[in-house]
């Protein structure tokens, strides 16, 4: 069951947990906790962090088919993607996840290769400075320098974004909104929208469920590195003072993730401000189902549905 309501009013029951998930999650129930020994202001433990997950990612998406070009934007480093085979011109831009943390180099790259695979089209990862040696705003400063690089001629472009990641491309698409450059389409999965309000989700999903609500705190406290996020919209996008005129967005959002109902918050915004915005729930699933599609079945159906969902946006 990977339910996708089409409406605002339309939140699915609670559904089991992916037979799939739940393998897949005892697997790792041995490891430490994913920020296991990290601490604001230090960058103790973040070494070892890094390494836990881009070990999981490779057993969750498996491994790219073909190397990336890694060259450089706006003075960005970029890891390029190119289809197997090339049906559209217009340019993916993918934004990673991993709390601003973690996710960095070629953790992904079977995650975008996918994406592009899937669309048939090019994707531009960009490979953002981190957090904690990099905090607020640097990782947003990076994404936006990459994104202007790529598309100041012009090209027509998606921002498709996971976690930490989405959180960056919606405040990039809001941005270039600003600036008469706005992208063709968008894809938000299960993005943190808001570093102000308290969601329900955070409490229900907050233990073994990959990530916990601990984990949460701790990305946005490195990310933050101090930095008071109340009333900055480049932290929370929710509350900018208008979402009208925003790309035609997905937002793709799994039931047993603490971000769920931001994730729903935000996508309802979105359609209060008349924006083409589909919610996509999956309920079964968890945060960071994005990159587990070598690993979950349902993970791998519902990735497929929301890429073909996004070339349809992109073909209009």
């Amino acid at each position: 069951m990977t339910g996708v309501p089409d409406r605002a009013d339309e939140d699915t029951l609670r559904a089991p947990l992916d037979a799939g998930v739940r393998a897949l999650l005892d697997r790792w129930a041995d490891e430490p906790a994913m920020f296991a020994g990290t601490a604001p202001g230090t960058t103790d433990g973040v070494p070892e962090a890094r390494a836990r997950f881009a070990a999981q990612m490779i057993e969750g998406a498996g491994r790219a088919p073909r190397d990336p070009e890694v060259r450089e934007a706006g003075g960005v480093t970029v890891r390029v993607h190119r289809p197997a085979e090339r049906v559209t011109d217009v340019l993916v831009v993918f934004v990673h996840g991993g709390g601003w943390v973690l996710g960095t180099g070629d953790a992904y790259d079977a995650v975008a290769a996918r994406l592009a695979d899937d669309l048939g089209a090019v994707v531009a990862a960009v490979d953002y400075r981190p957090a904690p040696e990099h905090p607020f705003p640097a990782p947003l400063e990076d994404t936006l320098a990459a994104v202007r690089a790529l598309t100041g001629d012009g090209t027509r472009y998606a921002l498709v974004g996971d976690s930490a990641g989405a959180n960056l491309a919606a405040v990039t698409a809001l941005t270039l909104r600003e600036e008469g450059r706005a992208p063709a389409a968008c894809l938000l999965v299960y993005p943190p929208p808001d570093f102000e309000g308290r969601y329900p989700s955070v409490a229900e999903n907050a233990e073994g469920h990959w990530l916990t609500a601990s984990d949460v705190k701790t990305c946005s406290r490195l990310y933050l590195a101090g930095h008071d996020p109340r009333g900055d919209v480049r932290l929370s996008p929710l509350r900018a003072p208008s979402l009208a005129g925003f790309a035609a967005t997905i937002v793709a959002t799994a039931g047993w993730d603490p971000l769920r109902d931001a994730g729903h918050a935000f996508a309802d915004a979105l359609l209060a401000a008349g924006v083409d915005a589909r919610r996509r729930e999956h309920p079964t699933l968890v945060h960071g189902f994005y990159g587990f599609t070598a690993a979950v079945p349902a993970a791998d159906t519902a990735v497929g549905a929301l890429h073909a969902e996004l070339a349809e946006l992109l073909g209009r």
